[in-house]
């Protein structure tokens, strides 16, 4: 497996055969950035599209998506995306966003799974944008041990926005990991091939276990200065 922590300043070639992933999360509605987001198969934004959950800041963030040259665009929320979790009553602006996306070429995935054409590497996939209780926000149940429960064990690609515990989830603020573990066991239990999300925006980064590789693609610092770039990898 190819990696590219920093496609800005070193991307090689993609090699015949295989599929290019681009990874960004946490963008909150930011859409002019610094550096290149590079060319790929497959672009996936982890969650935190918006960071208001305003309807304006949607329309802006689907068409900066929408403009994006990817064949596909896999996108799920995060907990400052209210608007997208149900439990907050926005169902007719939720209808709205899924509206705009749809006509977009954006495929918003809510917890489940997304099987990719056999070009592509025909690699199944599990979206959610789910976290732990962590400064309040949408998608936060109070135990999430049942929704990882429901991740397929033949889940090859893994994009949650929170992080699982240990893995790229340390937080400036008490130098602590805030990452779920419920969400670690299941990930020791299946062994995905790659384990996406965002959420930790200090965290920005890669790290490796025996079976996975865990990025963390979040574009804002924690600062919320979208500074830093998305992470490549080809399958």
């Amino acid at each position: 497996m190819y990696v590219a922590a920093r496609p800005d300043e070193d991307l090689q070639p993609k090699k015949p055969g295989t599929t290019r992933f681009v990874c960004m999360s946490d963008t909150h509605s930011k859409i002019d950035f610094q550096f290149v987001i590079p060319d790929g198969d497959v672009f996936v934004h982890a969650g935190d599209l918006t960071r208001r959950s305003s309807i304006q800041e949607f329309k802006e963030t689907i068409a900066w998506l929408g403009a994006l040259p990817h064949r596909l665009k896999i996108v799920t929320g995060g907990n400052h995306d209210h608007i997208l979790d149900e439990r907050f009553g926005y169902i007719e602006e939720k209808q709205y966003v899924l509206s705009r996306m749809q006509q977009a070429n954006i495929t918003y995935l809510e917890h489940e799974s997304y099987l990719l054409p056999p070009d592509l590497g025909g690699y199944k996939m599990f979206v959610s944008p789910y976290a732990p209780i962590h400064l309040g926000g949408a998608f936060m149940p109070r135990n999430l041990q049942p929704y990882w429960e429901k991740i397929p064990s033949d889940t090859q690609v893994l994009v949650t926005h929170t992080p699982p515990y240990g893995y790229q989830d340390r937080i400036i603020r008490g130098n602590r990991h805030v990452g779920c573990p419920h969400l670690r066991a299941k990930i020791d239990q299946i062994r995905p091939k790659v384990s996406i999300f965002g959420h930790i925006h200090e965290s920005h980064g890669v790290a490796f276990s025996e079976h996975t590789l865990f990025v963390n693609a979040s574009a804002c610092n924690a600062r919320y200065r979208a500074n830093q770039p998305p992470i490549v990898f080809d399958l």
